[in-house]
């Protein structure tokens, strides 16, 4: 083919149905320009390294003219004859330059089958929230020094939250190590800027949190719950208020984590063997309990009102109950005992403890792990075995109130 000008080019037809004719120019060997069925033409440079064909797209006429090609498919050449293919150059620099928000992306998209929607919730809040102005940073700018500040500036308001944010910038940052490589193989980030807090022993100690709802204030606290549905502020909302009630009683009575006791379907309850399932828990197993007799008829008393999917549902009858944080609010003026929902799974297992129920059966029921090699791998104990601590701690509860 002659020459590429203006005239020709423009006089190409469209490319036939599953064709792509390619046309070569004379003047600057290995300049080539495609045509598609839609008529798009694109200027290329082909070159075989390796017994392999390497293809760039330089730009589409005819907004990259002729000359402007020509030049392009030049130095495009050029690196070529030097060994360095330009596609790997283009793709060092995007990969080297890519930023903190983008490693967030990745990381929760990437890792989207082992994080819990909490967890991605929890990730993205402390991400927004304090490490939004370095979103648009490139990762390898991101330095120890401005680390140790970021940390030392969030703890001043909060070691907890300060805290939480380096451990997620850890992990985007060990994410980064293995996810992003650049064209020989090599990772682009080695060093990871959040060592410096380890090194410098300086992470926050943080006190555990042991708050539990005292043997004394039971009674408080559970007449005060009771009364939700008759508080003059709940007139119009009389269902949510009962609802959350009942959630409260639910978490204190089962040790659930609130989102497991909120997420708890009617299909996962068996009322003919008194057992009930929360599913894909925090450890991503399935979690039984027997009934006590209290819940039991706890739960066949909502069952008569409930028209839903959900135990505990929201304002619409198909969606979960979400954080009733003024019910619980209202609960606290009223009983005088402050508490959030995770105390009362505290509560729970402090109950549990202080009945002599043996650890390892308290493990069961709170649905952590056991790592006795016994009891993990050869002994598969009944729910039955549940049955007589889950209403030993009812009966307690029941008691004090």
């Amino acid at each position: 083919m002659p020459n590429f000008t203006v005239k020709l080019l423009n006089n190409l037809p469209n490319a036939e149905p599953g064709k792509r004719p390619v046309y070569h120019d004379d003047q600057v060997k290995g300049l080539s320009l495609r045509v598609t069925t839609k008529g798009i033409k694109s200027f290329i440079v082909r070159k075989r390294i390796n017994g392999k064909l390497a293809l760039n797209t330089l730009g589409r006429y005819p907004a990259m003219t002729i000359e402007q090609a020509r030049k392009s498919a030049r130095q495009t050449l050029n690196s070529y004859s030097v060994g360095i293919n330009p596609n790997n150059e283009q793709r060092d620099s995007n990969i080297k330059s890519i930023t903190l928000g983008q490693t967030m992306d990745d990381y929760i998209h990437g890792r989207n089958a082992q994080l819990k929607p909490k967890t991605v919730s929890d990730y993205n809040i402390l991400f927004n929230g304090f490490l939004s102005e370095w979103k648009s940073k490139e990762l390898k700018s991101i330095t120890r020094d401005m680390v140790a500040k970021k940390h030392a500036h969030i703890g001043k308001k909060s070691i907890y939250r300060a805290n939480a944010t380096m451990r997620l910038l850890r992990a985007l940052f060990n994410y980064a190590t293995g996810a992003y490589e650049d064209s020989e193989g090599e990772p682009i980030i080695i060093h990871n800027p959040v060592q410096r807090i380890s090194h410098n022993k300086s992470w926050y100690r943080e006190t555990s949190r042991d708050n539990i709802i005292q043997p004394n204030d039971l009674s408080s606290w559970f007449s005060a719950v009771k009364a939700l549905p008759n508080n003059k502020n709940n007139n119009i909302r009389v269902n949510i208020a009962d609802t959350v009630s009942d959630y409260l009683i639910f978490i204190i009575f089962s040790g659930l984590r609130q989102s497991e006791a909120a997420g708890l379907l009617w299909s996962d309850v068996d009322f003919n063997n008194r057992l009930f399932t929360v599913r894909d828990t925090k450890n991503h197993s399935d979690h039984t309990l027997p009934l006590s007799d209290y819940l039991y008829y706890l739960l066949k008393s909502r069952q008569d009102a409930s028209n839903g999917l959900f135990v505990f549902s929201g304002n619409n009858s198909d969606k979960a109950i979400v954080n009733p944080y003024k019910q619980i609010k209202k609960v606290r003026e009223n009983s005088g005992v402050y508490f959030t929902q995770h105390d009362l799974r505290r509560t729970f297992a402090t109950i549990a403890d202080s009945l002599d129920i043996q650890h390892h059966i308290i493990k069961r029921l709170m649905n952590h792990t056991n790592n006795d090699v016994t009891i993990k791998h050869y002994v598969k104990p009944s729910i039955e075995r549940l049955r007589e601590p889950m209403n030993k701690i009812a009966n307690y509860i029941t008691q004090q109130v």
